[in-house]
C-alpha cells in the first residue's frame, strides 16, 4: 500500500436553491496527484458537519456511510489517476459512457409543476420526480396530474415520500395513486421500517416501490434488493461507489442512482458508478448540480437529459481551489 503524503479534510457550505449544501471534502495527496471525495451532510440520517470532520480527521475507520464514501472515493480517484485510467474501470469497467437523468421537479403549485415539467421535457427529459408534500393525498395528486398532463403518457413519474408514511397510512394512500401510472413510489415507509412492512406494502400498495433511506441498513438493503423492490441508491447512504455497484449486481429489481445534492465531486463519483453498473439503471437523479449557486470543480456535462462521464483519469475533475477557499468553513 502506498503511504499517502497528506490528507486534507475541508468542511464546506455552498448556497443552493432553497437552502445550503453542507459537505466535507477529502483530498488525498500523493506527490503531484490528488484524490477527491465528498461526504454530504445528511442531517435527517443523523450526520453533522462537525461529526463528519471528526470521523475523517482521525485514524479510526469511519462509522457513517457518508464518511466511508468520501474516503473510498478519494482513494479510488487517487489510484485511478496514478494508473492513468478512469475511475469506472476500477468498478468493473465501462458499460455505458453516459446516463439518462431524471428531472427533479421543485415547483409546488400544480400550475408551476406543469410549467417546469414542460420546460424540462422540451430539454429532452423523459423521467420526472416529485417530492410528496401532502402524504400522497389530494394536494399531491393534483401535482401529479399536472405533471402527467405536461409530460405526456409516455413519460415516467416518481413520487418520493422520504419515509413520511406509516404502514397503515401507506397501504391506504398508495392505491389511490395508481391512475397516475407511477414508475415507483420512493421510500413511503420510514427508514427503520421492518422488512415485513415493506413486503406487506408490496402486496397491498398496488404500485411499484423503491427504497432509499432504508438502504442505509445493510441487511435490510440486501433483503429489499432480493425481494425485487427497486433500489434508489446514493453513494453517501451505502458507503461509496463499490457498495453501490455491489448491491446493484445482486438486486432482483430495478436500480437507479441519485444524489444528495453533492458538488461535482460527488456527482462524478455517482456517475462513474452508474456507468459501471451491470444492470442498466433507470434514469438517475444526478441532474442536481444546477441547484447549487456554485461548484468546487468543473463537473460532468449534461446534454439534454444525458449526463456524460468526464474524460481523463480518476473522476476526470480538477479541483477549483478558488471556490474551495470561498466556501470552506475552517478558515
Amino acid at each position: 500500500m502506498v503511504k499517502l503524503e497528506r490528507r486534507e479534510v475541508v468542511p464546506v457550505r455552498i448556497p443552493m436553491e432553497g437552502g445550503e449544501h453542507e459537505a466535507v471534502i477529502v483530498i488525498e495527496h500523493d506527490g503531484d496527484l490528488q484524490g477527491l471525495g465528498e461526504a454530504p451532510v445528511l442531517a435527517e440520517r443523523g450526520s453533522s458537519l462537525k461529526g463528519l470532520v471528526a470521523e475523517l480527521s482521525c485514524e479510526v475507520p469511519p462509522r457513517t456511510p457518508a464518511a466511508r464514501c468520501a474516503l473510498e472515493t478519494a482513494a479510488l480517484d487517487l489510484r485511478a489517476r496514478r494508473e492513468g485510467r478512469p475511475l469506472a474501470e476500477l468498478l468493473g469497467g465501462w458499460r455505458r459512457r453516459e446516463v439518462e437523468c431524471c428531472a427533479l421537479v421543485t415547483a409546488g403549485p400544480p400550475n408551476l409543476v406543469a410549467r417546469e415539467v414542460e420546460r424540462r421535457a422540451a430539454a429532452g427529459f423523459r423521467a420526472f420526480k416529485l417530492k410528496a408534500a401532502a402524504g400522497g393525498g389530494p394536494g399531491d395528486q393534483e401535482r401529479l396530474g399536472a405533471a402527467r398532463w405536461a409530460a405526456g403518457p409516455g413519460a415516467s413519474l416518481r413520487l418520493d415520500f422520504n419515509g413520511r408514511l406509516g404502514a397503515a397510512e401507506a397501504a391506504a394512500r398508495l392505491p389511490s395513486l395508481a391512475p397516475f401510472r407511477l414508475q415507483f413510489a420512493e421510500q413511503p415507509l420510514p427508514g427503520d421500517a421492518a422488512l415485513e412492512s415493506w413486503l406487506e406494502l408490496v402486496q397491498t400498495g398496488g404500485i411499484a416501490l423503491a427504497a432509499d433511506e432504508s438502504l442505509a441498513r445493510p441487511e435490510l438493503a440486501e433483503a429489499l434488493a432480493g425481494a425485487g423492490v427497486a433500489c434508489a441508491m446514493k453513494l453517501g447512504t451505502l458507503g461509496g461507489p463499490m457498495a453501490v455497484c455491489g448491491l446493484a449486481q445482486r438486486a432482483h429489481g430495478p436500480v437507479t442512482i441519485g444524489s444528495s445534492f453533492e458538488t461535482a465531486i460527488g456527482i462524478a463519483a455517482a456517475l462513474h458508478a452508474a456507468c459501471a453498473l451491470i444492470p442498466e439503471p433507470l434514469p438517475c437523479g444526478l441532474d442536481t448540480g444546477r441547484l447549487l449557486d456554485d461548484d468546487l470543480a468543473f463537473g460532468p456535462i449534461l446534454g439534454g437529459s444525458l449526463l456524460q462521464a468526464p474524460a481523463g483519469p480518476g473522476l476526470g475533475l480538477e479541483l477549483d481551489r478558488r471556490a474551495l477557499a470561498l466556501y470552506r468553513l475552517d478558515r
